[in-house]
């Protein structure tokens, strides 16, 4: 699978998490969103998620044309807890990106001290429901929606190496994509 690296997003870059949010098919924006959003409304979500950063981390896979083609948003609440939520273009679907991304995401979370949370989708979304179902994490649906209870273990040193493993494939894979476009302008 080529587009496997996950990387964190930097703030500067969160304009690229509302050209990825626009990009997605009615079908993605629904099952991301529970609705099919008009840009509009996504431009106000993304104003708002650009302007308090520190609570709303991207974890993203690129394309080589350094697209996000995959992202993992964790939105931090006043109560110190977590609500995770996946968003995948269609033509990138079914390759195992939502598993990376929230093996990562959750990764992340341990990590910085976000044990608890939940996550929120349509009952209709198989993918979240078995991404929840292989990370243990339990989910129970009622009324055309599912709610994922998310309760993480505490971090062990295993947990620390691997994030700091990961987060440094990341930072080779950032700029090894980008090293022949600098040095195209030289």
């Amino acid at each position: 699978m080529p587009f496997s690296t996950v990387r964190r997003v930097l703030e500067h870059e969160y304009p690229k998490y509302r050209k990825h949010l626009k990009a997605l098919d009615r079908d993605s924006k629904t099952l991301r969103f529970a609705n099919p959003l008009t840009d509009d409304v996504i431009d106000q979500l993304c104003d708002k998620w650009e302007a308090d950063h520190e609570h709303n981390i991207l974890f993203c896979i690129e394309n080589d044309n350094l697209d996000l083609i995959a992202v993992a948003h964790i939105a931090i609440d006043e109560k110190h807890e977590m609500e995770l939520a996946f968003s995948v273009l269609k033509e990138n679907q079914g390759q195992g990106l939502g598993t990376h991304l929230m093996k990562r995401a959750i990764q992340w979370c341990r990590t910085h001290g976000f044990l608890e949370g939940s996550m929120v989708c349509l009952s209709s979304n198989n993918v979240i429901r078995h991404l929840c179902k292989k990370h243990g994490i339990h989910t129970e649906s009622e009324y055309g929606e599912t709610l994922a209870d998310i309760h993480l273990d505490h971090p062990s040193l295993n947990t620390y190496v691997e994030e700091a493993t990961d987060s440094n494939l990341a930072v080779m894979d950032y700029f090894g994509k980008r090293m022949p476009r600098f040095l195209a302008f030289r």
